[in-house]
């Protein structure tokens, strides 16, 4: 028994359907070309008939025209429906291929990587003359001022000015870059405690606690 059996075609009329080959000249065969003997046809639709074939042959005659549903059955070979429009005079023809019982489909190829997509930009340019922005936004006498300098997705940059504490507190979901402008002041890192002048940059990671104060007579910044 041959791993795979074709059935060339098969032909559907108003009153007839018929099992053919390709040329006229052969039955249908399996690629060695031994013909297919003893597969099951059942066919249904506004008729139903079955029949097996012989020799690789099978016919169906003085059928009602509509549309039809072949199964195909043998031992060794996984069932295989095809549906026939019988409503033209002319034969339709289906190729037919019965897989062995149990075979499984060949394994996928790798998938090929999706081509990166660009990044959202949601930040506007910025360029900023500092010293006229602190001028602008002085915190004078008051215990503290923020005020919001640039902003993108992920991360944002602050003008704090100081004259009282910054109590203990944490940044759970972001690290904080912090750079000195003017003043003095001092910083609590966990259970360091580090002097900040003008000039001196700290990196806080999240999650760890700090606390700024101020050391100075003028704001720090």
């Amino acid at each position: 028994m041959s791993s795979d059996a074709s059935f060339t075609s098969w032909h559907c009329r108003g009153s007839e359907v018929r099992g053919n080959h390709d040329d006229g000249s052969r039955p249908l065969h399996d690629p060695s070309g031994a013909p297919i003997s003893d597969v099951k046809v059942a066919l249904t639709g506004p008729a139903s008939r079955s029949a097996r074939t012989e020799g690789g042959r099978a016919v169906f005659e003085n059928l009602p025209r509509g549309a039809y549903k072949f199964r195909f059955e043998r031992d060794g070979f996984a069932p295989l429906e095809r549906e026939v429009d019988g409503r033209g005079s002319r034969p339709i023809n289906v190729k037919v291929v019965l897989a062995p019982a149990g075979s499984s489909p060949p394994p996928l190829g790798p998938v090929a990587p999706l081509p990166p997509s660009p990044l959202a930009i949601d930040a506007r340019s910025v360029v900023l003359d500092l010293p006229a922005f602190i001028e602008k936004n002085y915190v004078g006498r008051a215990a503290g001022k923020s005020t919001p300098i640039a902003c993108a997705a992920g991360a944002s940059s602050t003008l704090i000015q100081i004259n009282e504490p910054i109590s203990g507190h944490t940044h759970p979901g972001a690290d904080e870059f912090v750079y000195v402008i003017a003043g003095q002041g001092g910083l609590t890192l966990g259970d360091r405690t580090e002097l900040l002048n003008a000039g001196v940059f700290v990196l806080v990671p999240r999650g760890v606690a700090h606390a700024f104060w101020n050391a100075g007579d003028e704001p720090a910044r």
